[in-house]
């Protein structure tokens, strides 16, 4: 019987706790504190949004790179293809 008596009062224990931490929380909503939920919503976001600029940048400085790099090529083909004119205009000249 002493068991049960200890085991009631734990439990008895356990939801007057959990009734003040209860009534606890909802003074704080009443209040407008509302907790760390709104600093870790403010926290996420921003987490969010800097993330998004990172992926941004990133995007932007590789389509800069290819852009570059198509740049380049198209610059040193249609130099080759001036060379290989210039090339095919001697010859013809050489002929006549």
């Amino acid at each position: 019987m002493p068991e049960s008596l200890i085991q009631l009062g734990a439990v008895a224990v356990l939801f007057l706790v959990a009734i003040r931490e209860f009534f606890s929380y909802l003074k704080m909503r009443k209040n407008g504190n509302g907790g760390n939920e709104g600093h870790l919503s403010e926290a996420i976001l921003n987490e969010l949004r800097a993330m998004n600029s990172n992926h941004l940048h990133s995007l932007r400085e590789t389509l800069e790179e290819g852009n570059r790099n198509l740049i380049s090529t198209i610059h040193s083909d249609n130099t080759k293809m001036i060379e290989i004119l210039g090339e095919i205009k001697g010859n013809l000249n050489q002929r006549r």
